[in-house]
């Protein structure tokens, strides 16, 4: 069995599991008299009814989430890679910039939203701001430390060639990095959605995190359902950003050893 083929039956049997106890979990709360137990851990397909009741009202306000998210996605990841390759040339170019890239990442997404909203004073241009900078961070810690995993002796090889640095980065240090560009990716494409929805928590009047705020302070059975919907929704869109990263980095770097295995 390849290793892909192998991947997609653990993906499946994990999803299984995961509605089976969800099943049983709902089926456990809604077993007593609280009248509110559905709301407050529904069935699946309840969900899926509610989704697909309400398919206009969530799939625009979807997509003016996922939309800022990959705008701000786009531009972080480059923004990343240039910062990414200026400190990867020298050490104390790393010196000087990783203190504010750690001072960066201290701030509390939650504090900075409404920072960032009345510098701008436009939704989606916070939501673009917020996943750019979120994506930023993750990008550029992994390019960093891809651009120095090459090992010594090809550098020794290199050297013996008598190339610049120029060459060496364009030959050696990239190329080693882009494993690592893709595992940064990967990890900040789900993350710039949550940022883009933390938006739309903080007081934006639109996109899913609104949906969830309005369905929040409406409450009763269908405003919770409706929050249920919602989060599948974010959910899901999450593992679809991730799995698209996955799909760039086997059509981007086919050559990796783990990319050639997956595709056996």
């Amino acid at each position: 069995m390849s290793e892909s083929r192998r991947d997609t039956l653990i993906t499946a049997a994990t999803v299984i599991a995961i509605l089976a106890v969800w099943y049983l979990g709902a089926a456990l709360v809604q077993a007593g008299d609280d009248p509110l137990a559905e709301a407050k851990l529904p069935f699946p397909h309840q969900v899926i009814d509610v989704i697909f009741s309400n398919t206009g009202e969530l799939g625009e306000a979807s997509w003016i989430s996922l939309r800022q998210a990959l705008i701000g996605f786009v531009i972080g990841s480059l923004v990343g890679i240039v910062f990414s390759l200026v400190m990867a040339q020298g050490e104390w170019v790393e010196s000087a910039i990783v203190p504010f890239l750690l001072a960066g990442q201290m701030v509390p997404m939650i504090a900075l939203v409404p920072i960032v909203q009345n510098i701008f004073q436009n939704d989606d241009v916070t939501r673009v701001f917020i996943s750019a900078f979120i994506t930023f961070f993750s990008v550029t810690v992994a390019v960093v430390r891809g651009l120095k995993s090459a090992p010594p002796s090809a550098y020794e090889l290199m050297s013996s060639y008598n190339t610049g640095r120029l060459q060496r980065l364009r030959y050696l240090e990239i190329p080693a990095a882009v494993p690592m560009l893709f595992t940064g990716l990967r990890i900040a494409a789900p993350l710039s959605l949550v940022g883009s929805v933390l938006v739309d928590l903080a007081g934006a009047q639109s996109g899913l995190g609104y949906i969830m705020l309005a369905a929040l302070t409406a409450g009763g059975p269908t405003g919770s359902m409706l929050i249920w919907g919602a989060m599948v929704i974010l959910i899901v869109l999450g593992f679809l950003l991730a799995q698209a990263v996955v799909l760039s980095e086997r059509i981007v770097a086919p050559w990796q050893v783990q990319m050639r295995a997956k595709g056996a």
